[in-house]
């Protein structure tokens, strides 16, 4: 088994290499034996230093990369502060100081645990890059990598930039000068083989772009066609610039933020409720659709034009609760189940990349609205944890909801009655009710969403984009679109796509990765 000595590394910005190469250029004039700043000696911020098994490069990468697309609210930026010197005999390896901030440690202790399946304990010299020239490693530099992880993470983080090697009297001096702190800024994520005094020496990967607000999509026209509408309606002055109240954008939530096969999340909902009630209710076993469920006939519940068997399961089981006891009930069943296929709790189960665009646009100040077949209450319990969404936000499929003052409080209690179903010609109209303004972006990806990509972009006053998720990929996730075994039949939608100018976003082609990487 071989072993190879790797550093996950920010690259920072030229202004701070700038910095680093004119630290580095006195340096060499003391010691003109030390390292140069160049491409065998990349300027870099260390997150982790680990021996790995050479085969696993590749897996190590990957792992990494997953967890840099990961990062919702990671800021790339911090403070340097000064000189460090590290002694060895009459010689200061000399670095700059970068302040630790919170996301800087939370991500490397992300990326520590991305890497532990990969790692190996203890390495020696014969895993890191050859120094020119010839000589063994220095037994400071293995010792460094061997002990990284626990006297370097965590609290004891304390990130730096090597810049050169110098003598003790030099060095002092240098660090007694006054040093004015700037603003360092990270530009991307790379994976090196560390070489003698830690430099990075051999590139191995480009793991993550920092200026990437898409980091989970492919580089090609859909993430282009986004990135340029976004731009071009933001940039004051623009002939397209959407004023703020006027930046609506509104996401179908089943088959377009997370899946809807082999059954919506909230029918396995259902279902598992049913099987829970039918034990104190034996009378509901007499419905037949009741019947359909637990027979675990999918396409019986999913017949009718707004899949009229799973919304009277639905009904049934939902309704005479309470807001606050469906809450609870929501809450412990997405705590307990796990996706059939994946394993995983369902509201992990989010596409990343549609988390990414979601975050791009809040970030660009809009307004994000969920417009969904689904309940209303069911999403209101944990959007505003899974999309950033307030509950406000969320329109969905409702049903009559009573007060009543109990002698415990106010309380609100679900019904079966007058029953809205959000689906197809019903969003718009929800969009109408509950909104009270015409979008400027609709995502979706059926025919159930149709009619919702029309109002936003035919005859729209305003600029508009339309988007649709077409599933292409049977591999990662389900491919279908005529043909499905659950909702998100797309046919309608997909022909009229090209001549509405609407962006159909091929999930093979144009998503580097699914879903959210697993919490830890």
């Amino acid at each position: 088994m071989t072993v190879i000595a790797i550093n996950v590394l920010l690259d920072p910005d030229d202004a701070t290499v700038e910095r680093a190469k004119a630290a580095n250029a006195r340096l060499r004039e003391n010691y003109p034996e030390g390292f140069a700043l160049d491409a065998s000696h990349a300027p870099h911020i260390t997150i982790l230093q680990r021996f790995v098994r050479t085969a696993d490069l590749d897996e190590v990468a990957n792992a990494v990369a997953e967890v840099l697309r990961a990062e919702q609210s990671m800021k790339w930026e911090s403070i340097a502060t000064g000189y460090y010197a590290l002694a060895d005999k009459d010689l200061r390896l000399v670095g700059i100081v970068i302040e630790p901030t919170e996301d800087l440690r939370r991500l490397q202790q992300r990326i520590i645990d991305a890497v532990a399946p990969y790692a190996v304990e203890k390495g020696t010299g014969e895993a890191f890059a050859p120094r020119p020239d010839g000589g063994a490693i220095s037994r400071p530099t293995v010792d460094y990598v061997n002990t990284f992880v626990g006297l370097r993470t965590g609290v004891n983080y304390h990130p730096h930039l090597t810049v050169g090697i110098g003598t003790r009297d030099f060095v002092d001096a240098l660090k007694a000068e006054p040093f004015e702190a700037f603003t360092v800024r990270a530009v991307s994520v790379s994976l090196y083989q560390v070489g003698d005094y830690g430099v990075a020496q051999r590139k191995l990967h480009d793991l993550h772009r920092c200026d990437d607000p898409l980091p989970s999509w492919n580089d090609g026209p859909a993430k282009q066609e986004i990135l340029a509408f976004i731009a071009r309606v933001t940039k004051e002055g623009s002939l397209d610039f959407l004023p703020l109240k006027e930046r609506i954008a509104v996401f179908d939530n089943d088959g377009t933020l997370w899946p809807e096969n082999p059954m919506p999340f909230q029918a396995a909902f259902a279902i598992d409720e049913l099987n829970r009630h039918i034990l104190t209710e034996p009378r509901l076993a007499s419905d037949p659709m009741v019947q359909a469920a637990l027979a675990g006939d999918i396409a019986k519940l999913l017949d009718g034009e707004h899949f009229d068997g799973l919304m009277q399961v639905l009904a049934l089981t939902h309704a005479g609760m309470t807001i606050d006891e469906f809450r609870d009930a929501v809450e412990a069943w997405l705590a307990s189940a796990r996706h059939p296929r994946y394993g995983r709790p369902y509201d992990e189960l989010t596409y990343q990349p549609m988390q990414e665009l979601l975050r791009l646009l809040r970030e660009n100040r809009f307004k994000n609205f969920i417009v969904s077949g689904g309940g209303a209450d069911f999403m209101r319990v944990w959007v505003e944890r899974v999309y950033a969404i307030p509950p406000e936000q969320v329109v969905g499929s409702t049903a009559r909801t009573t007060f009543e003052l109990r002698d415990s409080g106010p309380a609100l209690t679900k019904t079966l009655d007058h029953l809205f179903v959000n689906d197809r010609e019903g969003k718009p109209v929800g969009i109408h009710q509950f909104i009270g303004r015409r979008p400027a972006v609709c995502c979706g990806n059926s025919d159930g969403d149709h009619a919702m990509l029309q109002y936003t972009t035919i005859n729209n006053p305003r600029p508009s984009f339309g988007l649709i998720v077409h599933h292409t990929d049977g591999e990662r996730e389900y491919a279908y679109d005529a043909e499905t075994k659950s909702t998100g039949k797309l046919v309608e939608a997909l022909k009229e796509a090209p001549g509405r100018g609407w962006l159909v976003v091929d999930m093979k082609r144009d998503w580097k990765t699914i879903f959210r990487p697993e919490s830890r």
